[in-house]
């Protein structure tokens, strides 16, 4: 499905965003009831076209004074169509189990805290044809600091989708090209206060899972890559390939061999798997997929740093703009 914050050809399944609460934080009291972490807590919010969920690993306890016993409340679940808000809350012991009733309506409280004054409150909601939805969830996060919580440092983003058209990037006859159909399932760390993440945020680190990313070298394809790792400031890791065209025809450690002579300039360094080992001529393999993939990277970015509406990814990642500077 597409989003209007994003290019058309960009199919976004769903994206959440994570943050770290510490022990005994109180994200919410009520009369004698606090809503409350009992250990260190992951806060997760997620966005899909129909809903926002808040989830909570380890359970929050919501803490009642003896005989009462204490509830857990695992997540809250928000149906932009309807507006309907679904608790899962539950009980965790004591003498007297009452007020489950109370409980999640305090937890639905929460979830309509959370969603006020943005377009989010005024049901129905379609977040895909939200044109200012960065600035939506910014308000989300803002909501979420200001309702008692502790003050949010760092946060991973994780986001699924498909593209429906071909990304390409390349610097002369080298660079590397992601098919249309091809899914992809990306992890990234981001640092700062809550703040700043709204503001400027800045990442440290992507971890990218994809079905297929293709690298070329001379004008002939010579790896998929499948996974691998973009460090601030462009700097790849690469962590699973698979070798295509002729090193692709041969078995085992042969294979990395040939695609490695394929890579390395002119092709004329050798290696020898019985003295290396074939773990070092895997690693020596990725290390120049990723040497070769770098500079085609940087040059997509530079040229389509204003992707995401509202960001530039060349701040986002730390490249430098074609000038020389970090935007």
């Amino acid at each position: 499905m597409a989003w209007s914050f994003l290019p058309s050809w960009i199919d976004l399944e769903s994206v959440s965003i994570s943050f770290d609460l510490p022990a005994r934080t109180v994200l919410r009291r009520t009369g004698i009831a606090a809503l409350a972490t009992s250990s260190a807590t992951a806060l997760r919010l997620t966005l899909a076209p129909a809903l926002l969920r808040i989830t909570f690993e380890p359970y929050l306890v919501i803490d009642l004074p003896p005989p009462l016993g204490d509830m857990g409340l695992q997540q809250v679940e928000y149906d932009f169509r309807s507006g309907a808000m679904t608790p899962n809350v539950f009980y965790t012991g004591g003498l007297v189990q009452v007020g489950k009733g109370s409980a999640e309506d305090e937890a639905r409280a929460f979830m309509r805290g959370l969603v006020t004054s943005t377009p989010m409150a005024m049901p129905p909601y379609d977040p895909t044809s939200d044109p200012d939805l960065v600035v939506t969830v910014r308000q989300v996060l803002s909501n979420l600091e200001a309702g008692g919580s502790t003050a949010v440092r760092g946060a991973r983003l994780s986001a699924r989708l498909t593209l429906h058209q071909e990304l390409a990037g390349g610097v002369g006859s080298d660079g590397f090209r992601i098919p249309a159909g091809a899914t992809i399932a990306a992890s990234v760390d981001i640092e700062g206060t809550r703040q700043e993440i709204e503001t400027a945020p800045r990442v440290q680190r992507i971890e990218v899972d994809c079905s297929s990313a293709v690298l070329h070298k001379g004008g002939v394809d010579q790896a998929d890559v499948r996974r691998f790792v973009v460090k601030r400031g462009g700097e790849i890791a690469v962590e699973r390939i698979e070798p295509l065209g002729a090193a692709r025809q041969a078995a085992g450690a042969e294979s990395l061999v040939r695609l490695f002579s394929a890579l390395v300039a002119g092709g004329g360094v050798a290696l020898d798997p019985q003295r290396l080992g074939p773990s070092v001529v895997e690693g020596l393999v990725k290390e120049e997929i990723a040497r070769a993939l770098r500079p085609a990277l940087v040059e997509w970015v530079q040229q389509n740093a204003d992707v995401v509406v509202g960001m530039d990814l060349r701040q986002v990642l730390g490249i430098p703009a074609e000038g020389g500077a970090v935007a």
